[in-house]
């Protein structure tokens, strides 16, 4: 009886850790042993690696950013940009969309197979202005969100939301009277620039917010050096870390920063000598913490770049222009991506699109068009097909990533058994 009750239970757990995530919230309240069991470090890992290599689905789970108008009849383009500096909610919702988009689907009409499954709303103070939201990286199933100097992690699966603690580098406000006039004042304001980065130390078995506080005067970045702060999932404070080699400034470029096993990648570039500088991308190891600069391919000419994930590579694209654009794809030849030697391996194009965000198959990449849908480009057929996701912002704030669904809270101490993670 022992021996059968026990394959019972055993058989359970395996047909459980299969279920999504929103149907095991549900079963938490069904029985005490089934919450315990669903909260359970092994069990979240166990379904996190189902999520990760189910090879039964005939799908791929898109995560979009974007935002949409409550009156669809508003169409002044100064009302639309008015509502989404100021963040007003009566007006407007920022969403964090799931989609199931089908992999087999050759079909020759416009529009993909795809399914919208859910919807998250992003909440105060988040949803203050649309255009300042960014994604700063993913993992397993979180999300880290930024609008300015907040810093949440989300899992919109279980729809936890963590507002993080307040830095402890950041400046504090300005007061109006320490300043002689309103120009000084509002220079003053411009006090440090931040860039944020969020993935998963594997050595610790933990998740990590980076974050580099860059000080400036007015526009101009000074001498002053950075600093860089650490959050680590369940220690619910910041610590300051060394940054000794960090000699690059971060600049922010439309579906550029991303996080890909182990390592976060922002956009930068490093002064040479006081008057001269080059492009490149900044590396953080999470595991190590420790900075890495990668120097762009040699060019000639200004282009616009983003990074993304290539057959299980990093691949910086670039492009110029007005659309119709190309995009050149390089790979680097170092596996280890830190040495910058990159190789041209193909050109996307033309095509009329404007920014492209994610490879979600490797011949198909998502981007965004003029019209501020999300369409899926085909680079065996040079065919587009349209997303049911679009937004109201202009194309370089609308974010996509592939996304793994998990039952991983944000909102506890998070030290997963030894498992693979995601992108």
């Amino acid at each position: 009886m022992m021996q059968s009750s026990k394959l019972a239970e055993e058989i359970v757990v395996q047909f459980m850790s299969r279920l999504p995530p929103k149907a095991l919230m549900r079963f938490k309240c069904i029985r005490k042993s089934w919450y315990n069991l669903i909260n359970s470090p092994s069990f979240v890992a166990q379904n996190l690696s189902y999520s990760m290599n189910n090879k039964f689905t005939s799908s791929t789970c898109i995560l979009s950013k974007h935002t949409v108008l409550k009156d669809g009849n508003i169409t002044d383009r100064n009302e639309i940009l008015d509502i989404l500096t100021y963040g007003n909610n009566d007006k407007q919702q920022i969403l964090l969309s799931l989609l199931n988009l089908c992999n087999d689907h050759n079909g020759d009409d416009q529009e993909l197979f795809s399914v919208i499954k859910d919807n998250f709303i992003v909440p105060f103070p988040f949803d203050k202005c649309s255009l300042s939201l960014k994604i700063a990286g993913h993992c397993d199933g979180i999300i880290c969100l930024v609008n300015v100097e907040d810093v949440a992690l989300c899992n919109p699966s279980i729809k936890e939301f963590n507002h993080l603690p307040k830095s402890c580098l950041l400046l504090p406000p300005k007061n109006w009277d320490d300043y002689e006039n309103e120009d000084d004042y509002y220079e003053a304001l411009e006090s440090e620039s931040n860039a944020v980065g969020f993935g998963y130390d594997s050595k610790a078995n933990v998740y990590k917010v980076v974050r580099i506080v860059q000080f400036t005067s007015g526009y101009v970045f000074t001498s002053h050096p950075s600093r860089v702060e650490v959050y680590t999932l369940g220690a619910n404070c910041w610590r300051e870390i060394k940054a000794d080699v960090l000699v690059s400034t971060v600049c922010w470029s439309p579906s550029f920063e991303m996080y890909f096993k182990g390592i976060y990648y922002w956009d930068a570039y490093s002064y040479l000598t006081p008057r001269q500088y080059k492009d490149g991308i900044l590396a953080f190891d999470m595991s190590d913490e420790l900075f890495y600069l990668i120097y762009h391919p040699e060019t000639t000419r200004e282009f616009n770049k983003s990074l993304a994930v290539w057959k299980e590579s990093i691949a910086l694209i670039t492009y110029e222009g007005d659309a119709p654009k190309c995009f050149d794809l390089w790979l680097n030849e170092d596996s280890s991506c830190f040495k910058g030697l990159w190789t041209k391996y193909f050109t996307i194009g033309p095509v009329e699109v404007e920014i492209p965000l994610v490879f979600w198959k490797s011949n198909e990449i998502l981007m965004v068009n003029a019209d501020k849908h999300i369409v899926s480009y085909n680079l065996d057929t040079q065919t587009l097909k349209c997303l049911p996701m679009h937004g109201v912002e202009d194309p370089e704030y609308i974010y996509a990533i592939i996304y793994v669904s998990s039952i991983i809270s944000v909102n506890r101490d998070n030290k997963l058994e030894c498992t693979t993670t995601s992108i």
